[in-house]
């Protein structure tokens, strides 16, 4: 009977697994420096570096090959699609290079969030299906300073995977590191502007009291009257190019 338990747990440690991210880890580290651009504090990226380095193709396969079945816990799920986005979004950038934004890949029809980037056996998913018809779904406004978009003004893209066990923690340090970060928040005199980010999902914020209550519980020391969500975005990619 002993044997038989132990086997069950084991079991279920095993469907429980997340992939291995230890590539996806090394390149982070390798090719994501801190630096700056047009004025901006921002996490830079070697995207030639990415696409010379063949622990690539093993993060992408981590991705592709995984049975999504494993996943088991919410802090699974939103690991993995966070970490799908942004990867397969850097593989997109690679895929179309040289851009220097990247709305400059695709047409008026199909722009690049249009894209099919991954295939599993039930659907054909483009980076638009990941961020809003799942990652969205889970209902953590967070996400949105997680997930990166290849751009100066989007949160920076984080120099390591995220991970089911530390994803609230990690989650928390990217808010915390980008309404600490000019292109995330400005304060002048009794106004706070903050990014268009806030605008464009504001429905996400609803669980936090609104946009005013979320930016206040994240940045205390602001006295402030009026906030707007109307910084000016910036789309050039997030690299030295």
């Amino acid at each position: 009977m002993l044997r038989f338990l132990l086997i069950l747990v084991l079991a279920g440690t095993t469907l429980a697994a997340e992939p291995d991210w230890t590539a996806y880890d090394e390149l982070l580290s390798t090719h994501v420096t801190t630096g700056e651009k047009d004025g901006v504090p921002v996490n830079l990226v070697d995207y030639q570096g990415f696409a010379g380095d063949p622990r690539l193709d093993i993060a992408l396969t981590q991705i592709r090959n995984f049975d999504l079945s494993q996943l088991q816990s919410n802090e699974e799920k939103l690991a993995y699609y966070i970490n799908a986005y942004n990867l397969l979004t850097i593989k997109l950038i690679i895929d179309h290079w040289p851009v220097d934004s990247i709305r400059d890949i695709g047409n008026f029809f199909r722009g690049p969030w249009d894209r099919v980037v991954l295939e599993t056996s039930e659907d054909r998913l483009t980076l638009d299906d990941i961020e809003h018809d799942i990652i969205r779904s889970f209902g953590e406004a967070r996400i949105h300073f997680a997930v990166n978009c290849a751009s100066v003004s989007c949160p920076d893209l984080r120099r390591e995977a995220y991970r089911a066990e530390d994803l609230d923690s990690q989650l928390e340090e990217q808010t915390i590191l980008f309404l600490s970060n000019p292109k995330g928040l400005q304060a002048d005199a009794d106004n706070v502007r903050v990014s268009r980010i806030f605008d464009w999902y504001e429905d996400d914020f609803a669980s936090y009291g609104g946009v005013e209550n979320f930016v206040r519980q994240y940045r205390p020391e602001l006295q402030f009257d009026d906030l707007e969500a109307n910084l000016n975005y910036n789309w050039n990619l997030n690299t030295r190019r």
